[in-house]
């Protein structure tokens, strides 16, 4: 053959193999084609039965964690504007994809009138250089320590100074046994909701002004919403009983503390909030409430947090996420005995807060030297889409004490390892693992607590799988027609058996390496695999975080 033939016929034969695996390629991404929105700002679509967050058009989850806020002080916000920076690139070295950076009321509006956004503008340019998403948290009223609005007049300072220093026009609440909390506000006294409400729709609109590339994915209103702060168990703190809040009380006929709490916070601080957070810049806006149950007919552990109760009287909420920690046995309020992070503990926690419309999230979780975030964010993300999944802080471990993901030198540390393999293996298939989230579709296999050895064998969507791991690997499973199966995770072997699996049949076999890249699966290398024709069985060995996807013969 001449020599100009042979290239014709090469050119013809490369054309036709090219177009046979395009053809391929098309029809193995149209299988795995994830829903899309034509609405680009981040917001909640309906997909499989369960709510999925959409950020750009794509189904999208917050992997998370947050930085403090402390070092911000009031009178200094200018000077200390950029004393967190470094943190930035520290989460993307954890391999995250949002950071939560709370900004305090008083930061933006260090004068009555006069706002201040320079903080919010100096995150999103730090966002934007570490190509990171913010979830920012509105700290107007703070309640995990004592005091609401202010715990030291420094950088615990969250309302504005003429709001803390000024007691007559913005009462203070009181508790059962009439004592006075200055640090505490009466949110039953319309001056102090309306000058919040006031300064927060600048906030929000100032966000819609700047936010053009939707860095923003959600804000975070307050933080364990509770009337005093601290002591959450001490009845004389379940309510404000100031004149204005006994007469409320009455009025509506409420004989349980708690209950007044949820629908006064709910229907007098939380509704005006998100009202105006959906009128100006209408981004997902979601409380956090604690783990745990004041009282039966409460979910979270705070006077005032009911998810019912919020759900209804706030309808432009989006969520309430909940703040879980683990721990083997606790001591007051540090945890001395780790906790075994049983599978079961992740799950209950979440369906206690599948309370109507309400669609679980977690907004903080153990960030310690433990296997409890890696394992959680799998069952989190796998079984629940979970719209964030956040540990907390970057900086400080809770309840395990001294043990952060960042260390004092800037290197990450202690449990940093652990959890970055989870959010990497994660990552790399995101939406695909969030569209089938919840169906008998996709399984989440890890073994029930940490540390175990484990191996189990289920049906994915009618096809036999199996996992056999003693490293505290795992694995999510996703199956969604006869031929196409994606294997997500790490340290740990999974195995399927197909009656297909033997010679000739097995020829057809494509088992690759993977990533999801907005449109379709990119091959990034080869798998490690092996066939055992003798069982009809596909070993896959996920020695570190990878994504596999497979065709079957």
């Amino acid at each position: 053959m001449k020599t100009s033939a042979w290239c014709l016929f090469a050119s013809v034969w490369l054309a036709a193999a090219c177009a046979l695996s395009s053809l391929q390629a098309g029809s193995r991404d149209q299988v795995w084609a994830v829903p899309n929105s034509p609405n680009p700002l981040p917001h909640f679509e309906e997909i499989n039965g369960h709510e999925l967050l959409f950020v750009d058009g794509s189904p999208f989850a917050m992997l998370a964690t947050e930085i403090p806020w402390w070092d911000l002080r009031v009178g200094s916000y200018r000077q200390d504007e950029g004393v967190y920076d470094s943190l930035y690139p520290a989460a993307v070295r954890l391999g995250l994809n949002t950071l939560k950076v709370p900004v305090k009321w008083s930061m933006i509006e260090p004068e009555k009138d006069q706002y201040d956004f320079s903080y919010v503008d100096h995150a999103l340019s730090q966002a934007r250089l570490n190509h990171l998403h913010l979830v920012l948290d509105w700290f107007g009223h703070y309640a995990s320590g004592a005091g609401t609005i202010y715990q030291n007049l420094s950088g615990q300072m969250f309302a504005p100074r003429y709001i803390v220093d000024d007691e007559v026009t913005y009462p203070r609440a009181v508790d059962g046994n009439g004592l006075v909390h200055h640090d505490a506000v009466s949110y039953d006294s319309d001056a102090v909701i309306d000058r919040e409400t006031k300064a927060f729709r600048a906030f929000m609109l100032h966000l819609r002004l700047t936010d053009y590339d939707h860095v923003v994915v959600g804000i975070q209103l307050e933080n364990e919403i509770a009337v005093f702060g601290s002591d959450r168990h001490n009845p004389a703190l379940f309510r404000d009983h100031s004149a204005a809040s006994n007469l409320f009380f009455k009025q509506g006929g409420f004989t349980d503390d708690l209950k007044y709490s949820a629908w006064s916070l709910s229907w007098r601080w939380i509704r005006p909030l998100t009202e105006v957070a959906h009128a100006t810049y209408p981004i997902p806006v979601f409380l956090n409430f604690v783990n745990g149950s004041l009282e039966p007919q409460q979910i979270g552990g705070s006077p005032g947090e009911d998810v019912a109760a919020y759900l209804a009287n706030a309808p432009d909420l989006s969520f309430i996420a909940v703040n879980a920690y683990f721990c083997g046995a606790w001591k007051d309020t540090t945890c001395p005995v780790p906790s075994s992070g049983k599978t079961e503990e992740f799950r209950d926690v979440l369906h206690r807060f599948q309370v109507g419309r309400n669609v679980a999230a977690v907004t903080e979780t153990n960030s310690g030297n433990t296997l409890i975030a890696p394992r959680f964010a799998f069952v989190a993300l796998g079984e629940f889409a979970t719209p964030i999944f956040s540990p907390w802080c970057l900086t400080v471990s809770y309840p395990e004490t001294y043990q952060p993901y960042l260390a004092a030198d800037g290197e990450l540390a202690n449990g940093a390892a652990a959890f970055h393999e989870s959010v990497q293996a994660l990552s790399l298939a995101l939406p695909p693992i969030l569209t089938y989230a919840g169906t008998d579709k996709l399984s989440v296999f890890q073994a029930p607590a940490i540390g175990q050895d484990y191996s189990a064998e289920r049906t994915v969507n009618g096809l036999t799988v199996s996992m056999n791991e003693n490293r505290d690997g795992q694995a999510i499973v996703i199956h969604p027609d006869g031929k196409q199966l994606l294997i997500v995770g790490y340290r740990t072997e999974v195995s399927i058996r197909n009656q297909r699996m033997i010679w000739p049949a097995v020829r057809k076999l494509q088992v690759t390496r993977v990533r999801w890249s907005g449109s379709g699966w990119v091959d990034v290398g080869a798998a490690d695999y092996g066939v055992d024709q003798s069982s009809a069985s596909l070993y896959v060995d996920l020695a570190d975080p990878q994504a596999v996807l497979i065709s079957l013969p």
